[in-house]
């Protein structure tokens, strides 16, 4: 994955738990509104009930009016009839407790100006007041009764009760949650780089020994001990060939590293596909006719021109081509289909190998991944052929698929579209 998608990859990480966040926190709000929408209709529900209760009391309701117009002050109004503050007190609490609203509150009566405080709380907010009219009740207009909560969040934060403390656990999981995703993210990041180019060094010291195992093996050969029939040529041939497989095994490493660093370079031309075939064939001939086994061209009809790398290419085709020898244990037989279709030139490499099951050919051009064989390994490779493949085709604008079916081969089908661009480039 390339440096920006993992930026934009976390980024969409980010941005959604931030989202997450704060839908839980709209959430919250939303739902402390609604219980004190609720609170603050019962509350009222209930001194309605109550002025209407005490309003049939004629005797109630004069001592009211008395009271009221006597003095605005708490302590003139309570000695002249506390028994009626006493009866409205207990009213409201009684109508409170059918909604379940059991709070210490402040009872006042508002008279323009003035406030007549029934209770003994220390304090009236006036900003959360529940204020309602007397004039229908007492027959004196400017009258109002109030009713302040002093702990009314209180009782709404117990009312959310498991919801506000299950929302505020599950929000600061979530964030320490992604703090530690993203914390191990970058050490992963930080580990990958380093073991890239840890092995990306490790292919290039491995250069220099292989270039001179391969001098020395030549070198040999040129002796006159290293007769044709001679084990000593046997030996150094082997070496050669041991030799180029490891050469190519480096390749393949510093490619791979090229193609995630977006290092590597492509010189796009017009190419005869035909010979890129040929040549890749060349490549793995002597191994197929050392196992008896066998190569079938069939070449359609026209010109097979398309716009690539031929370096790049060729090497593609010497991955697919030798996967089907590698998989194919007891018959080599791999025929090539080149024809040109209404969406481009097809090329096709089929084999008769031990196939694929549907389970993982969904997976085979995933880096490093080999199809699991228990613990034997007698396939051998890192699992970047296929990966390397995908990544150059798509450089190329093509598109490799697969099918295969399990002890039946497999065949690996790529598509050149019609229009190419002239100079592609590693997406």
């Amino acid at each position: 994955m390339s440096q920006l998608k993992r930026r934009i990859l976390v980024l969409i990480a980010l941005v959604s738990i931030l989202l997450l966040l704060g839908l839980q926190v709209h959430w919250l709000l939303y739902s402390y509104r609604i219980e004190e929408a609720l609170f603050s209709k019962s509350v009222r529900v209930a001194l309605n009930q109550s002025i209407s209760t005490l309003s049939k009391d004629e005797n109630m309701c004069q001592s009211m009016q008395k009271s009221i117009s006597c003095d605005s002050s708490f302590r003139a109004s309570r000695n002249h009839t506390p028994h009626v503050w006493q009866n409205l007190d207990r009213q409201i609490r009684d109508e409170l407790a059918l909604y379940d609203i059991d709070l210490d509150y402040d009872l006042a009566i508002f008279k323009g100006k003035d406030t007549l405080k029934i209770n003994d709380l220390d304090q009236l907010v006036g900003a959360s007041c529940y204020r309602l009219s007397l004039k229908n009740a007492l027959k004196i207009s400017d009258t109002e009764i109030g009713v302040v909560f002093p702990n009314r969040y209180k009782f709404f934060m117990h009312r959310m009760g498991m919801m506000f403390t299950g929302s505020v656990l599950l929000i600061l999981l979530i964030g320490f949650s992604f703090f530690l995703v993203i914390r191990y993210y970058l050490k992963e990041i930080s580990l990958s780089e380093s073991i890239k180019e840890m092995v990306n060094n490790l292919a290039h010291e491995f250069r220099t020994p292989i270039s001179s195992i391969s001098l020395a093996a030549k070198m040999i050969n040129q002796t006159p001990e290293a007769s044709p029939d001679s084990k000593i040529r046997k030996y150094a041939d082997t070496i050669i060939e041991e030799n180029k497989r490891l050469q190519r095994q480096s390749d393949h490493i510093l490619q791979l590293a090229a193609i995630e660093q977006n290092n590597l370079a492509f010189r796009f031309e017009t190419l005869d596909l035909t010979n890129i075939i040929e040549e890749a064939i060349r490549s793995i001939e002597i191994h197929v006719e050392q196992c008896d086994g066998k190569i079938i061209r069939k070449f359609g009809e026209g010109l097979f021109l398309i716009r690539g790398d031929h370096h790049e290419l060729v090497h593609v085709l010497i991955n697919l081509l030798a996967n089907a020898c590698k998989y194919s244990p007891e018959l080599i037989e791999i025929t090539i289909l080149l024809k040109n279709t209404g969406k481009g030139i097809q090329l096709s490499i089929i084999d008769k190998g031990i196939g694929i099951t549907s389970g993982e050919k969904k997976k085979i051009f995933d880096k490093y991944y080999r199809i699991p064989s228990g613990n034997q390994h007698d396939t051998k490779g890192f699992g970047i052929g296929l990966y390397y493949v995908k990544e150059i085709l798509k450089a190329h604008h093509a598109s490799i698929d697969v099918e295969s079916e399990p002890g039946k081969g497999s065949n690996f089908s790529i598509l050149f579209p019609k229009e190419q661009e002239e100079n592609g480039t590693k997406n």
